[in-house]
């Protein structure tokens, strides 16, 4: 029979979790770069879906998860999830943009 191990975490450690497992991202993405992110995610074989209330770009890829921008008014930032945020990553390497 296996052995219970109780964690006990601090909770500088139990902060350190929660923002290593954020899912959103915010002010990440410039909106000077979101036409050009729009003209990059067709011919990285994405494809858009009608957004739907706030959300400025749905992207859709094959086996992966969906690709989501969406406005925040509160903050007047730009906020994606982790899929959108990998997308953006790509677009800056392929594109010489400074992170």
């Amino acid at each position: 029979m296996a052995k219970k191990v109780s964690v006990v975490l601090s909770k500088k450690e139990v902060g350190r979790c929660k923002k290593l497992c954020r899912t959103n991202y915010r002010g990440m993405i410039k909106l000077k770069h979101l036409l050009g992110l729009y003209a990059f995610l067709p011919s990285d074989e994405w494809t858009f879906q009608q957004p739907q209330g706030n959300e400025l770009l749905h992207g859709i890829k094959e086996g992966r998860r969906d690709a989501v921008l969406w406005w925040n008014a509160t903050k007047k930032q730009i906020e994606c999830n982790r899929m959108g945020a990998v997308v953006w990553y790509v677009y800056c390497i392929r594109n010489g943009i400074a992170l």
